[in-house]
């Protein structure tokens, strides 16, 4: 697994819903903490954030972890 920060995986979990819904620092603050709770392996899988989704984030971003 690439070395990918807290801040990344928050920002393309957010990300998905900030294209529809626009700033949720609601839900930016309820991932922060199920990211501390659970840590980076176990938010991956419960936020949905597989290679394919991590990809297609860093393509529309320009971001690299």
């Amino acid at each position: 697994m690439a070395g990918y920060s807290k801040e990344f995986l928050i920002d393309a979990y957010v990300s998905r819903y900030e294209k529809v819904a626009g700033n949720v620092p609601a839900l930016r603050s309820m991932a922060e903490q199920h990211y501390e709770n659970v840590g980076k392996d176990a938010f991956r899988v419960s936020a949905s954030l597989d290679a394919d989704a991590l990809k297609k984030f860093k393509l529309e971003t320009g971001r690299k972890s």
